[in-house]
């Protein structure tokens, strides 16, 4: 009986609109934000458990819309004169939009694995472990959709309920370290090249499912078989897994590129190893030879707090990876690059005057600065090649070594 009421409810109730939906949403999340995901299988992953922001309230909504349509049609006293349990119609409409939404989001899931699978160089262990919880934890929010939808038939019921789970779904990553953080389906703390142990997620999931059976047993109105899950959903929420995430040295094992001055990523970025060298060796080319300044580029995600390496220039990958691959923002890229020149956490000088016309230590830097983008001012221009060079060296080194004094003494003017 309930697998027929499933088939109906597949081809004509709110699944075709959840898979809609849910298809709709994927491909605009994925496409926004397509360095998150791009040419890395964690990151795919990872990104996957992000969008679960937008998705669980489209599944909430979805399963309230769904568990109220029968009181807004006005034929639930006509439905309790069929020979069947109440609970059998309602347990179909919750699978049928829980599967519906999870079949739309195959399409978009399957290109951006497709996209991903032409570019990834690393794949690392344990890459796919966020991944379970993903249906599950849509499971549970389409099963609390249904629940409250029994309780509140009304059309505006979805719309309030899903935007109430999408704030409280999105409070929690601002406390990272509180235990709903941990607990969350949501997550922006799990980073691609970061190995979190199977038991995690397996704790994880086995949370969510509680809840989602406890959700399903309390909208049927079986209070007493609800307790069950419900203990044990509140056990494994005091009881974590001790288990900690570790880095994955293979994710972050540098590659460099052959030739000098070298140009260095991280082994999940390699696939933009050869736009990055483009954008960053001439700049590297130009400082070759003059004492004290960076012999190769290195992308800083390896780097550890408060290191710092004179002949190292540290660059950012985050949000770089473009949508048909490559590096996306070229500026931004060769600005980090040339910042790490001269900086070394300097604290702010506290005898600015407020105008940088006026500050020599500026005027110092900015004509550095001109002359690593190939246009220097007329005051350095005017000096020979080598001493502009020589020039350049001090400038760097005195602003590595936070020497304001030294860095106004060098003002050309």
């Amino acid at each position: 009986m309930i697998q027929r009421i499933l088939r109906i409810e597949l081809r004509h109730g709110s699944a075709p609109l959840a898979a809609l939906a849910a298809t709709v949403a994927l491909t605009w999340l994925l496409v926004v934000n397509p360095a998150a995901w791009l040419g890395q299988w964690g990151g795919l992953a990872v990104n996957l458990r992000a969008c679960m922001l937008v998705l669980c309230p489209l599944f909430l909504a979805a399963g309230a819309w769904q568990a109220g349509r029968d009181r807004r049609a006005r034929t639930v006293e006509l439905l309790g004169t069929v020979p069947r349990p109440a609970w059998h119609p309602m347990l179909a409409g919750w699978a049928a939009v829980t599967l519906g939404g999870l079949a739309g989001l195959l399409p978009p899931l399957l290109v951006a694995a497709a996209m991903t699978a032409r570019l990834a160089t690393y794949a690392g262990p344990g890459w796919w472990g966020p991944l379970p919880v993903v249906p599950i934890g849509l499971a549970a929010a389409s099963a609390l959709g249904v629940l409250i939808g029994r309780w509140f038939p009304g059309r505006a019921t979805p719309p309030v309920a899903g935007l109430v789970l999408y704030v409280g779904l999105a409070l929690p990553i601002y406390f990272p370290d509180s235990r709903w953080a941990v607990l969350s389906p949501v997550t922006d703390e799990f980073r691609s090249y970061v190995f979190w142990p199977a038991s995690f997620h397996v704790w994880q999931a086995a949370w969510l499912g509680l809840l989602a059976a406890t959700f399903l047993l309390l909208a049927t109105r079986r209070w007493w078989a609800a307790v069950a899950p419900a203990a044990l959903a509140g056990t494994l929420l005091v009881a974590p897994p001790p288990d900690r995430p570790t880095a994955d040295p293979g994710a972050l094992e540098l590659v460099c590129t052959e030739r000098a001055p070298q140009v260095c990523v991280t082994r999940i970025n390699e696939f933009l190893l050869a736009d990055v060298d483009a954008v960053l060796r001439p700049g590297l080319e130009r400082l070759a030879g003059i004492p004290g300044t960076p012999v190769r580029a290195v992308e800083e995600t390896v780097r550890r707090t408060g290191e710092y390496r004179p002949d190292i220039a540290w660059f950012s990958l985050n949000d770089q990876a473009r949508l048909t691959g490559g590096v996306d923002r070229r500026d931004w890229l060769e600005t980090t690059f040339r910042s790490s020149l001269g900086d070394n956490d300097c604290p702010p000088p506290p005898d600015s005057v407020g105008d940088p016309t006026l500050d020599p230590v500026w005027r110092t830097e900015l004509a550095a600065d001109l002359w690593m983008e190939g246009d220097p001012p007329p005051e350095l221009t005017a000096l020979p090649e080598e001493r502009q060079r020589e020039w350049i060296g001090r400038v760097f080194a005195a602003s590595r070594a936070c020497d304001r004094v030294a860095l106004g003494r060098l003002a050309l003017s």
